[in-house]
């Protein structure tokens, strides 16, 4: 199951890529109660443009360890609704609904809910974390 979602993950980004190359990424940390991109505590993230407010990201965190996925942002700098999808080592595979707050510049605080089917838990989740962009 997880190598097809990875398969197909691949695929859907291989030609998307060489776009994104032309963009520059962001890195950020990220801190809170299960954050939308990766289902962990704590980490650091890296989100790449591929398309208008499409993003591929990679992230690392703790107890997730790692995860890989895309997200959609109605507004990336600003107020409005996020989804992502994604898969990870922690959690197989998840997917988040959540509204972003910018309350400082770089700075997010982000608050939803999501679904997760993985090796300790499948089920919703509630999400509420703080990130700053650099």
């Amino acid at each position: 199951m997880l190598k097809r979602v990875l398969i197909i993950l691949i695929l859907f980004f291989a030609p998307s890529l060489s776009a994104a190359e032309e963009r520059t990424a962001t890195s950020l940390v990220h801190a809170g109660f299960l954050y939308p991109n990766g289902v962990d505590l704590a980490g650091y993230t890296v989100e790449r443009s591929i398309a208008d407010n499409v993003y591929y990201f990679y992230t690392f965190g703790f107890p997730s360890l790692a995860a890989a996925g895309l997200s959609y942002y109605a507004d990336y700098e600003g107020n409005g609704l996020s989804g992502t999808i994604g898969v990870g080592l922690g959690s197989v595979l998840y997917a988040s609904l959540v509204y972003q707050w910018k309350i400082a510049d770089k700075q997010y605080l982000k608050t939803g809910a999501g679904f997760t089917t993985g090796i300790a838990y499948t089920g919703a989740y509630p999400a509420l974390s703080y990130e700053h962009r650099f």
